[in-house]
């Protein structure tokens, strides 16, 4: 077993994926694609890994890893045989099948398994099946990393009212408070869902979920805050506005 503890930054998600598998080869592809992965998505993704069935069902973390990577054909009990006992056990976490045949398809789907890795194991489909880890969509979904000096942080997309520059800063206004984050207004829109958030002057970013309305050339939000529409684009920006209040309503009467 391999476990490399690492420093957590304050306000930073971990996420512990575990591997047991029986081939050394296999433990080491998996575990360099958690490491991409992770740092692709910006995620803290710990990998542990086990050789075989009986060390991992002793292992103390196994209850509480967010993704297990268990091989199905190893020496001593199968990973089917392992996948039983931890579920009666109690583990919720998501359960990714890796093996050479697509015969257990069956067993599988009675332990909620997320996905079977037919082996080798491709780039695409350890992509596919990681981002049915419910964890992992949750944060993609709904957060963003920031940057606060030398820490991260993660911040609730949903709780975001609006972003602004002011001076040399930039500031994230949310329902707890202002964050005072490094990155640029532009970075901080690259990372955020484009249906809800919009530029709507050279140094603001609202969420337009907190907008009470339109008054004249400016965005009223709730916290009744006045934000400034850009004079070059306001008819467009008031018309995605629009657009965007339309389609709510469209949703809320579904």
């Amino acid at each position: 077993m391999v476990y490399c503890k690492k420093r957590l930054l304050k306000g930073s998600v971990l996420m512990l994926a575990l591997i047991c598998d029986d081939l050394a080869e296999d433990r080491r592809v998996l575990t360099e694609y958690c490491a991409r992965y992770g740092k692709e998505k910006k995620l803290k993704l710990q990998t542990l890994q086990y050789e075989n069935a009986g060390a991992l069902l002793q292992s103390k973390e196994v209850m509480h890893a967010d993704i297990l990577f268990l091989d199905i054909y190893m020496e001593g009990a199968s990973g089917i045989d392992a996948a039983n006992i931890l579920r009666g056990k109690g583990y919720n976490g998501t359960l990714i099948f890796t093996t050479t045949s697509r015969e257990h398809y069956a067993e599988g789907f009675d332990l909620a398994a997320a996905h079977y890795l037919i082996k080798p194991i491709t780039w695409e489909s350890f992509c596919e099946a990681v981002g049915r880890c419910n964890k992992i969509g949750e944060l993609e979904k709904k957060y963003i990393r920031v940057n606060i000096g030398r820490s991260e942080l993660n911040v609730d997309v949903d709780g975001i009212r609006y972003i602004e520059v002011y001076g040399h800063k930039t500031i994230i206004s949310t329902i707890r408070g202002e964050i005072n984050v490094t990155q640029s207004l532009t970075a901080l829109e690259q990372t955020l869902p484009s249906d809800t958030f919009l530029k709507c002057y050279r140094c603001f970013l609202i969420n337009m979920n907190y907008v009470q309305r339109i008054e004249g050339e400016v965005f009223l939000m709730k916290d009744n805050r006045e934000i400034p529409i850009s004079r070059d684009k306001r008819s467009q920006i008031k018309n995605i506005y629009l657009d965007y209040l339309f389609s709510k309503m469209e949703d809320e009467t579904c």
